[in-house]
């Protein structure tokens, strides 16, 4: 689930394997168009896909010349980005 104001994008429920994909799809378009911030403070659950989901948005913001943000990341989703030893990856 997305909700999405000007300059930031509220991600809820479960970010996984099975709905990563539908999220990058609905994010695209924003990120192309500046948008600032991921909000995951409203998430539940993580795997490793959404490792996935951060590093594709933060590309595609490289690519359109702006940063993203992320805030709100679950303790488990830090835990997952460590284990992977990614975590000074995470835009802050």
């Amino acid at each position: 689930m997305i909700t999405c104001d000007d300059s930031c994008c509220h991600i809820g429920g479960a970010v996984t394997v099975d709905s990563v994909g539908g999220l990058l799809r609905e994010l695209q378009p924003r990120i192309a168009s500046g948008l600032a911030t991921l909000d995951f403070s409203a998430v539940e659950s993580v795997d490793s896909a959404a490792l996935a989901l951060v590093f594709s948005a933060m590309r595609q913001a490289r690519q359109a010349g702006h940063t993203l943000t992320c805030t709100g990341l679950p303790e488990s989703f830090t835990t997952l980005a460590e284990l992977y030893g990614v975590a000074e990856l995470l835009p802050a």
